[in-house]
């Protein structure tokens, strides 16, 4: 790795200016400091008339001296910046990037295609699972975009086109857009993508770009969903994608402006690039995808750093590497949150036949239970709800939004009150994901307590369900008093879930 430990990295694209300031972290990776981006749209007209106009020029020149002199305010001892296809193919990109260098002092480095594909694949496969199978990843820019494939989790083929949300746009008449216009726009996109991209199906696809977010973001927002502020990959429906596009076709420019999520720069290129993403899913031929927030820019800051793309990674090694940094923060109950997970996992193992749940259930109550005390590094009073927002506010790329929030929520409920669908943190999750919280939650009281003193001394556990009893019998060498009447005042939640009693004794002879 090289000497510079916090730097900021600069994407000059053809629809916005990306800038993200980092440091690199002890154990590898990069921690986010800041981001600022602005949407000066150089590619709006050099990508149809072959050269940047002095006005987008002149946005742009201020948008870097701005971002440079933030970076620098945030202790960034290099900035690294490249640019993509809006300056690439400008006759006149040269020009721009001297007049840069003059105003900034920036080197900034024009990438091909192929190179902005290998760069979104560092970035991407960092924090989200390709899979054993063959992969690709999408990313939508306004110039152009890059088709990138995965086999077990390795780059293959990268393949750059000339397809992209500005650009596109450029091909839409009136507005709102005629038809006739947005089926030739569908027409060329498909002929394109037919030329040189691999066609599907495929395993899995993630989407990448402000595209794509803003897609995903909209989803959400015509859901009910919260989508303000919302980091890491989420999952998109294909047909949800699909009645998107369908909304969007008959709203004039200003109105899409009025969205929320979507503001008035993207307003004119959105349902282009909505259209473009349909299609890509298509080729694809997938019925659902990923949408990652971690891009160009992201993977630059790697490169930057001198990190190599490490060998691919079993799917739960993300998370599970995500997780235990968050948890390794407060040391104070490091060693009792993972007993409180090895008894969570084991009770879930035996009441199976109670909880109806499986793998992916799991997974979250061993993360919520990791998790579950880190509210102790704020403040021991209210720790629970301390967790939850240190949960759902944290770095988890790896994770899915609605998983984020089952087990911030899980952890949030091993102790206090019992989750109730009017509490405002549970009122907008779905039915199934607020039963799952109160299963997952009775199960994790009962396995906080039985560790109440943090002296791990519980070392099995055995249950026998028996009609309406649940006899659960706990095996130590050391006297576990306070343990087993912890548990107990704990076990209100279980009987009131499982419509079982949780009867607790313990096992084992006691040491003299």
């Amino acid at each position: 790795m090289e000497d510079t430990a916090r730097l900021a990295a600069i994407d000059i694209g053809s629809n916005s200016i990306h800038m993200v300031v980092a440091e690199a972290a002890p154990n590898g990776g990069y921690r986010l400091l800041g981001r600022e981006r602005e949407m000066v749209r150089l590619g709006k007209p050099s990508l149809s008339d072959g050269a940047l106009s002095e006005e987008a020029m002149q946005d742009g020149l201020e948008a870097l001296a701005k971002m440079t002199t933030i970076a620098r305010l945030r202790g960034a001892e290099r900035v690294v910046a490249v640019a993509t296809s809006a300056v690439r193919e400008s006759a006149n990109g040269a020009d721009f990037l001297a007049r840069v260098k003059a105003l900034t002092g920036l080197d900034v480095r024009l990438l091909t295609g192929v190179e902005e594909g290998q760069l979104i694949f560092r970035a991407v496969r960092e924090v989200v699972d390709l899979g054993p199978d063959t992969a690709v990843i999408v990313d939508v820019g306004g110039g152009s975009t890059e088709w990138i494939t995965s086999q077990a989790g390795e780059l293959g083929q990268v393949v750059s086109r000339t397809l992209g949300s500005l650009r596109c746009a450029a091909d839409l008449a009136g507005d709102p857009a005629s038809p006739a216009s947005l089926d030739k726009l569908r027409r060329r996109i498909d002929r394109k993508l037919a030329e040189r991209v691999p066609k599907g199906p495929v395993e899995r696809l993630v989407a990448t770009s402000g595209t794509a977010v803003c897609c995903a973001d909209l989803i959400d927002y015509f859901a009910d969903r919260p989508w303000k502020e919302v980091s890491g990959a989420r999952e998109v429906r294909t047909r949800d994608l699909a009645a998107l596009v369908e909304r969007l076709r008959p709203l004039k420019r200003r109105q899409i402006a009025d969205l929320p999520p979507v503001g008035g720069p993207r307003s004119d290129s959105l349902l282009a690039g909505a259209v473009l993403l349909q299609a890509l899913v298509a080729h694809a031929g997938v019925d659902r995808f990923q949408v990652s927030d971690r891009a160009l820019r992201e993977g630059l800051v790697l490169a930057a750093l001198g990190q190599p793309i490490p060998p691919a990674a079993e799917p739960e090694d993300l998370r599970r590497r995500q997780v235990l940094q968050l948890a390794g923060r407060s040391e104070t109950v490091y060693r009792h949150n993972q007993q409180t997970a090895r008894l969570a996992l084991r009770l879930f193992d035996l009441t199976a036949s109670l909880h109806g749940l499986g793998a992916r259930e799991r997974e979250w109550l061993e993360y919520a239970a990791l998790l579950h005390d880190i509210g102790y590094s704020i403040h021991y009073k209210g720790h629970h709800k301390h967790a939850y927002y240190l949960i759902t506010n944290a770095v988890l790329d790896a994770f899915d939004q609605r998983e984020i929030e089952i087990i911030a929520n899980v952890a949030r409920y091993h102790r206090g009150s019992a989750p109730k669908a009017s509490h405002p943190n549970m009122a907008l999750l779905k039915p199934w994901q607020q039963r799952t919280i109160r299963k997952l939650a009775a199960l994790l009281r009962v396995a906080d307590a039985l560790d109440r003193t943090h002296a791990s001394r519980v070392e099995e556990i055995y249950c026998a369900i028996r009609g309406r009893k649940a006899t659960l019998e706990v095996l130590s060498r050391y006297s576990v008093d306070l343990e087993l009447e912890a548990a107990r005042e704990h076990s209100r939640l279980f009987a009131k879930v499982f419509d079982r009693d949780l009867r607790l004794r313990q096992g084992l002879e006691v040491a003299e």
